[in-house]
């Protein structure tokens, strides 16, 4: 018996090194999880919403948000100054295998501009994330947002 666990332990190793899927030299794995787009207060046309991003393998930035939900998405940081909320927009977020990108409320985030107000809490809505490597290579994924209200 007492052999017989390091040789199950040795299967179960190599069992989850096969299972981990090593991303190619030069190439990048992007996971998505936790979209949302937070409802407007009062009928108002803006929006915002958070999602996080990970990424195995060569380091991406986050360039661009588009959806049906809104007539433009722009990326914005939050930080405050003094007591004052300052929110600026950016052009991209980087998202390493070392620092994941958190997209959140009273942090760095997304609004929507012109916001489908024929939308509800409980809907969803898609996002399409543009991502770029900074080398010239850039890949589109889809996500869907939850649609959620001001105090989720």
């Amino acid at each position: 018996m007492k052999r017989l666990f390091p040789a199950l332990a040795l299967i179960g190793l190599g069992l989850v090194a096969a299972c981990s899927n090593p991303v190619p030299e030069g190439e990048s794995a992007l996971d998505i999880s936790g979209a949302y787009i937070v409802m407007p207060a009062g009928g108002q046309g803006i929006a915002s919403g958070g999602l996080v991003v990970k990424v195995r393998g060569t380091d991406e930035m986050l360039t661009g948000v588009t959806t049906d939900a809104a007539d433009s998405v722009e990326l914005h940081t939050m930080v405050m100054d003094n007591g004052v909320m300052r929110m600026r927009q950016v052009k991209s977020f980087p998202v390493t295998e070392k620092s994941p990108l958190v997209l959140e409320r009273g942090g760095n985030h997304l609004m929507l501009f012109g916001f489908d107000k024929s939308l509800a809490v409980g809907d969803s809505a898609d996002l399409v994330l543009t991502f770029s490597d900074g080398q010239g290579k850039e890949q589109m994924m889809v996500t869907k947002a939850e649609i959620i209200g001001q105090a989720d």
